[in-house]
């Protein structure tokens, strides 16, 4: 039995060539296909954090390949609540537990406006040095600007739908 190759043959290829197949069945345009990839704000990034993004930029890379506008979007959930005080920072943030990391000071310095640009900032530094092309978008801000307002109601509004095919897994 003679295999396909895609792309290089990688399992990037495959699944890029994968994503193109699912956008044209549903009917969306291919004219530029997002890749996304979630920053950690809510500790320091690791060697996992930096793998996620490498493996998401890769895989828009492989889009690119197959002859499709393709970019990467690195995405920091500066909105989700501080669990824990990371090793090595202060003690004061324990009056933050639970609270939005974008609504937390910076802990180090000072140099950023929030613990959560902080942390973001972290491994955003490192996709630069890397050379790494991507677009930068955080929650606080894309929830603020109402970007997500339509795809929110349409969720809401089909909220049983949702829950019994949950139910249903």
């Amino acid at each position: 039995m003679k295999r396909e190759i895609i792309g290089k043959g990688t399992w990037i290829d495959k699944l890029a060539s994968a994503i193109i197949k699912r956008e044209k069945d549903i009917g969306r345009s291919l004219e530029l296909i997002l890749v996304e990839s979630g920053l950690g704000a809510s500790g320091f990034p690791h060697i996992g954090s930096l793998g996620d993004a490498v493996r998401a930029y890769g895989v828009a890379l492989a889009i690119k390949n197959l002859g499709y506008d393709s970019k990467l979007i690195a995405y920091s959930d500066d909105l989700d609540g501080l669990r824990k005080i990371p090793s090595g920072l202060p003690e004061w943030l324990s009056d933050y537990i639970g609270k939005p990391v974008s609504n937390i000071p910076d802990p180090i310095g000072q140099c950023h406006d929030s613990y959560g640009s902080h942390m973001s900032s972290l491994l955003l530094d490192a996709l630069d040095r890397l050379e790494i092309n991507y677009k930068f978008l955080n929650a606080a801000k894309v929830y603020g600007s109402g970007m997500l307002t339509n795809q929110i109601d349409v969720i809401l509004s089909h909220a049983p739908d949702l829950g019994n095919k949950i139910e249903e897994l």
